[in-house]
Formats: C-alpha cells, sequence, structure tokens
C-alpha cells in the first residue's frame, strides 16, 4: 500500500524535514494484557530533508519515504526473527 500524499504536502508547504519512525511488524505477534507480550524494534530514520521538493513532486517524496519505510521495516522484521529464534 503506497502512502497519501496529505502529510507531504504539508510537510513540503512547512518546509520541515519527515523524520520517519518504523516499528517491526506486530501482526499475529504481540498479546496483549501480558507481561511478556511479543517483541517489536521501533526505530527512527534520519530526518529527510523536504526543502527540494515543491508541489509538483509531491509524489515523488511520497514514494521515496514509501521505499525507505519499506527496506527498513524488512530489516527490522528479520532482526525480529533472529531474536525469536533464538529464544526458542
Amino acid at each position: 500500500m503506497k502512502f497519501k500524499t496529505g502529510a507531504f504536502y504539508a510537510a513540503i508547504s512547512a518546509q520541515v524535514p519527515i523524520v520517519p519512525v518504523c516499528l517491526s511488524k506486530t501482526e499475529g505477534r504481540i498479546k496483549l494484557n501480558r507481561w511478556n507480550n511479543g517483541i517489536v524494534i521501533v526505530e527512527m530514520l534520519p530526518p529527510v530533508d523536504t526543502k527540494k521538493y515543491h508541489r509538483e513532486n509531491t509524489r515523488e517524496l511520497a514514494e521515496y519515504c514509501y521505499n525507505l519505510f519499506k527496506e527498513k521495516i524488512a530489516e527490522l522484521n528479520k532482526e525480529v526473527e533472529e531474536i525469536e529464534k533464538n529464544i526458542k
């Protein structure tokens, strides 16, 4: 699923960076109301400068950020799988 562009338009208009916050897959991994309710890794990536983007290329910024998220989340998911494998 690709990102909607509203937040990217806002960031470009305000000329503020976008700080990607990624987390590993949670579906089927978290058991609520438990002390040991699963492993989730959250990681902030370096800010993405929006000053070189304009309204006309907002979709390009959204695609760039989407690819950053996709790559990092895949890494985080592998890391969680390794941790879980070593726990068992």
